[in-house]
């Protein structure tokens, strides 16, 4: 039933559509009309955008809404027959024809609320759709959905959709720990003698609490050096993924896509990580270079103090 529907319409449209066109318009709906009778429906829908661009009428727009249904691009299809109706066709004689339609588009269409605590951006498929939280029509099929925010790990779920669902998805980045500042060590008063007692005699004095050897502090700014490096260079093959992604969509550059971003955002956490670990040492490294007395004891690798 409603492929004879869409038959009719195409039928419908198609002559309401040639008592307007001319010139080039004409060539290009003509275009249009043979590629959508051969199924070749993404170059119908370029040969009808051209129609319209020279000669706007809204048979084209029905036209092309038309093709994005036959592709099971529901959502396109939809807010095409609304501007089918908005200029012109709701006043026509297949005004009810294209209501219909459009009636039987959007019981297909599917929706899914995406909610997340906190700032966020959602993003379907690779492409920004708005901030969270946000309920986004959503053709049948398979969509990756994500909630992003600067300086967390972002957080995605996979849907397969089919015709006329609707989801919930709370979906929460996680954000990166940093490391936590070292508690201070705890001051001991030495208790007073009693007031009776005699004065004790001065004795050695006590050596200087355990310090850390300048190599660790150095070696973890070596570290955080290499991984800002990593992750700064791993973030412009990412972004040059999502270009080439954004010219060419393809899954496989998809799924590249999102490797390398997984990758920049390990290595920026490990990053971060280790520049707090490097800010920690740095107020426990001994950097005076002075040899410690004779009675010091050497306890582990690079930590030196007295019992």
């Amino acid at each position: 039933m409603m492929r004879s529907m869409a038959v009719l319409l195409v039928l419908a449209l198609g002559g309401t559509a040639a008592a307007q066109k001319s010139g080039g318009a004409a060539s290009a709906f003509a275009r249009g009309q043979a590629l959508h009778a051969k199924g070749d429906y993404a170059a119908a829908i370029a040969a009808f955008e051209r129609a319209y661009k020279l000669k706007p009428h809204h048979a084209v727009l029905c036209s092309i809404a038309l093709c994005y249904e036959q592709m099971n691009r529901f959502v396109e299809a939809a807010e095409q027959y609304r501007r089918c109706l908005s200029e012109g066709a709701s006043r026509s004689a297949t005004g009810p024809t294209v209501v219909q339609a459009l009636k039987a588009v959007e019981a297909k269409i599917n929706y899914v609320e995406v909610k997340s605590s906190g700032p966020g951006v959602v993003y379907v498929d690779g492409t920004a759709l708005g901030p969270a939280p946000r309920r986004i029509p959503l053709d049948p099929g398979r969509h990756v959905v994500e909630v992003r925010r600067a300086g967390a790990i972002t957080a995605t779920a996979t849907v397969r959709l089919v015709s006329g669902e609707e989801r919930t998805l709370t979906l929460v980045p996680t954000e990166t720990a940093s490391t936590p500042t070292p508690p201070p060590l705890p001051v001991v008063a030495p208790a007073s003698a009693p007031a009776s007692a005699p004065a004790a005699p001065p004795g050695p004095r006590p050596s200087s609490r355990r310090r850390l050897s300048p190599a660790w502090f150095w070696t973890t700014v070596g570290l955080t050096a290499a991984l800002g490096v990593g992750a700064a260079v791993m973030g412009g093959l990412t972004y040059s993924t999502a270009s080439e992604y954004d010219k060419t969509p393809t899954k496989e550059g998809y799924d590249t896509f999102m490797t390398r971003r997984l990758a920049t955002n390990v290595l920026a956490g490990l990053a971060v990580a280790a520049a707090g670990t490097g800010t920690a040492l740095f107020f426990f490294t001994d950097f005076s270079g002075q040899r410690r007395r004779s009675d010091d004891v050497v306890a582990g690798v690079g930590l030196r103090g007295s019992f």
